[in-house]
């Protein structure tokens, strides 16, 4: 999932062991803020995103047609591309070990909230203790 309300988009990964509703219908619930609006495609595991406590909207593009919903302009471009963000790193990594893939996903989602590299990551942490306490 990714958070279209900062750019780039910033995203929320996990290892799933399916893609069944009963296993994503969960996790979209934990993670989504109340008034959000859910773009997806026509997986039928997101036929009852609608009934989850804080969507306010489903939206779906039919990716059999067109990426872009030509009259809605619905699409999942932003989590395509938070995806390509994830993959490129791996790339640039030489792959990654599978047993470590959970910690990989976890430290890319962190340094893309806190900082990309060692210097701004750290300042970033300075920063947040400093705030949470202050002298």
């Amino acid at each position: 999932m990714v958070d279209t309300s900062q750019s780039p988009a910033l995203g929320v990964m996990t290892i799933v062991p399916d893609r069944s509703a009963a296993t994503l219908l969960p996790i979209m619930q934990q993670h989504l803020r109340s008034g959000t609006t859910v773009h997806s495609d026509e997986w039928a595991a997101y036929n009852r995103v609608q009934q989850l406590t804080p969507v306010t909207q489903h939206a779906v593009v039919n990716h059999s047609l067109h990426f872009v919903d030509p009259t809605t302009g619905v699409h999942t471009q932003n989590v395509e591309s938070y995806w390509n963000r994830v993959k490129t790193k791996f790339k640039r990594m030489k792959g990654v070990q599978k047993d470590m893939l959970d910690s990989y996903l976890d430290e890319f989602m962190w340094r893309e909230r806190h900082g990309r590299t060692a210097s701004t990551a750290l300042a970033s942490l300075y920063r947040d203790i400093s705030l949470r306490y202050p002298q």
